[in-house]
């Protein structure tokens, strides 16, 4: 007989209902196959990366941050025996048959730019590193709703840049000052801006790859003169974040690189050479004489050359010789000497018809003088001979004799009268002798 379930239930099939069955338990988490150690060793460098990126602030642990850095170093330089399983796989199923692609140039032009860089000065502090490579626009938004910079200005590169600009400067004038000591100041404050210029940092910049570690949301164009000077910007901005993280011994060390990147430059500085210094002389002695003068004017007033150094126009002018304010030549300089040397050496170079006829005449009237002279001077021997009858000789022979003889008895005259003066003092002297004597 079927048995009755309580409440009224049919057991419709024959069978006890309330055998119990034993299903295995279901697996929530499925068995993971174990990382190969080159798996193993790739995940651990992308987590540091993570969590260098992320502890990177204003008050993290330098400690920890170097010694993350540090492993995430010695990981990467381990030698990989093999590849990753999934590289693997992709080689088997999926290989790379393309032909493989050469470096390309503007690659390998970079590469070749900087491996004879010296190496970038540290900088301690993190929040300064991180603010080197940090533009405003990666912070602050003008175009979306609500955005605004916030009390905090030190969070970009601008502030350092100021700093930084100023840092630069002097250290090209220290560098110019003392490795060029005969260099006139215009021409030394022309090479300085050689040096600070943005075209010169942004070379620096472009070479150290700062461009690629700026963050921003800016759209630039880079042939611009806005975007090179961001580019410049970043290397002022990142002498200031050395010097400022280490006060002790930034600023050598900011000064040191920097020489190092300017020594090309430096060498291949020259100094203007005047290519005649001593052209005015040798005008004067070409023209000058009594009533001749030459005079320096400046032809117009005082300009600035594309490299922003004052430059002096100066012309020379004759008056003599039958001629009044003649031009003779111009020259520039960077003052008005050596405008007035240049001037004179153009006069010389020139050779025109004005100066060939005013050395014509000083030359004629020379050898006129030096004729004369030779007539006096024949003139004067002649007249010097004896007579025959050994007599008088010359009519100023006589005369000339006889003040030689006026002149040789001059001392014993002088001597004689001496000798009158004191003659009554010792007179009297004596007589007070014999005085004592017979007393």
């Amino acid at each position: 007989m079927a048995s009755h379930k309580r409440g009224g239930g049919f057991n419709h099939y024959g069978r006890d209902h309330h055998s119990k069955k034993h299903y295995p338990p279901l697996q929530r988490n499925a068995p993971q196959p174990e990382l190969s150690s080159a798996d193993m060793q790739t995940g651990l460098i992308a987590l540091l990366d993570r969590f260098v990126a992320e502890e990177t602030t204003p008050g993290a642990d330098k400690e920890i941050l170097y010694h993350a850095n540090e492993l995430r170093r010695r990981l990467c330089a381990r030698d990989h025996g093999t590849s990753s399983q999934a590289k693997r796989e992709l080689d088997e199923k999926r290989p790379d048959k393309a032909v493989q692609v050469a470096i390309p140039d503007y690659i390998y032009r970079k590469v070749q730019e900087s491996k004879d860089l010296p190496p970038l000065p540290p900088i301690a502090e993190p929040h300064l590193h991180e603010a080197v490579f940090t533009h405003r626009s990666a912070i602050y938004d003008p175009s979306i709703p609500g955005s605004s910079l916030g009390g905090d200005l030190s969070l970009d590169y601008e502030r350092l840049e100021l700093l930084g600009d100023a840092y630069i400067e002097l250290i090209a004038s220290r560098a110019l000052y003392n490795r060029f000591p005969h260099v006139d100041v215009p021409e030394l404050c022309m090479w300085r801006e050689r040096l600070v210029e943005n075209s010169t940092l942004g070379k620096f910049s472009e070479a150290y790859g700062f461009p690629d570690r700026l963050k921003h949301r800016a759209l630039w164009d880079k042939n611009s003169k806005q975007y090179h000077k961001v580019v410049a910007d970043m290397v002022e901005a990142y002498v200031a974040a050395v010097v400022l993280s280490d006060p002790a011994h930034g600023f050598e060390a900011a000064e040191a690189w920097l020489t190092e990147l300017w020594a090309p430059q430096l060498l291949n500085f020259r100094e203007k050479i005047i290519e005649n210094p001593q052209a005015r002389d040798q005008l004067n002695k070409l023209v000058l004489g009594k009533g001749v003068k030459l005079t320096t004017k400046e032809e117009k007033p005082m300009t600035y050359d594309s490299n922003s150094v004052q430059c002096y126009h100066m012309g020379i002018y004759l008056t003599g010789w039958g001629y009044h304010d003649e031009w003779l030549g111009s020259g520039e300089g960077q003052n008005k000497v050596q405008a007035g040397v240049a001037a004179a050496a153009d006069a010389l170079k020139r050779d025109s018809p004005v100066l060939k006829d005013a050395i014509r005449q000083k030359n004629e009237l020379r050898a006129a003088k030096l004729k004369e002279q030779e007539e006096k001077a024949k003139a004067n021997q002649d007249t010097d001979v004896p007579a025959p009858n050994g007599g008088g000789g010359g009519g100023e022979s006589g005369p000339k004799e006889k003040i030689d003889d006026d002149d040789n008895d001059a001392p014993t005259k002088k001597r004689k009268k001496e000798d009158e003066s004191t003659l009554p003092e010792q007179k009297k002297h004596k007589k007070e002798k014999k005085k004592k004597k017979e007393t």
